[in-house]
């Protein structure tokens, strides 16, 4: 796979900072009753934001109308290549649960997330988890998430989007790190905005994978 040059249509960048500002101005608003919350807005490489708060259901943030798809309904299909130029497809996954995770490398949450997430694909690989690391490339530099990765020797499957198609265009991703939690019939069951801990994901694991 060769690097690709960051995006610069000034449309997404637009979007993605207006999105980053609304939700900044939502997560405000829970800080009252949730005093540990404390929203980041991140610069990306090519001068766009994503925002990033403590893990949480994506319900308590983005209740506007971002397209996000919902809890309860099918999981958008897609092909991804890996790091070899193996094209990985979703919907060939079914009967695992599948854990969808975006990330980038400058992403720092992502950085304290990986490890747990290397942990629970090593510890439930033999019960169905399947575990994808979706590297917004489109936002990211190829040569740092290929670092990135053997840093912290990541062995789960690592896709690249370098174009945006799935993670801004399919899934609206407008924060990282975000997690897809889908059944093994590739239903959508919780999506999960910000870095997560094991005992966070060990709960929406346990029913799906029927622990």
């Amino acid at each position: 796979m060769q690097s690709s040059n960051h995006r610069s249509n000034p449309n997404v960048l637009i979007t993605i900072i207006i999105a980053g500002i609304t939700l900044g101005l939502l997560a405000a608003g829970l800080l009252n009753s949730q005093n540990d919350l404390k929203p980041v807005m991140t610069p990306t490489p090519d001068q766009g934001y994503f925002f990033t708060v403590p893990a949480q259901p994506t319900e308590n943030t983005l209740f506007l109308n971002l397209q996000t798809p919902k809890v309860d309904s099918p999981a958008p299909d897609f092909e991804l290549p890996d790091r070899f130029g193996n094209a990985v497809r979703l919907s060939d996954l079914a009967g695992s649960v599948v854990v969808v995770n975006f990330w980038a490398s400058w992403c720092q949450p992502c950085r304290e997330e990986m490890p747990v997430l290397q942990a629970i694909s090593d510890k439930f690989a033999d019960q169905g988890l399947v575990v994808l690391g979706v590297n917004t490339t489109y936002t990211d530099s190829l040569d740092e998430a290929l670092a990135f990765i053997d840093e912290l020797k990541l062995t789960f499957p690592i896709l690249f989007d370098e174009t945006g198609e799935v993670g801004e265009e399919m899934y609206r991703v407008y924060g990282l790190p975000t997690s897809y939690w889908i059944d093994r019939e590739g239903i959508i069951r919780s999506v999960q905005l910000g870095a997560m801990t094991e005992d966070q994901m060990l709960e929406i694991l346990t029913p799906l994978l029927g622990l």
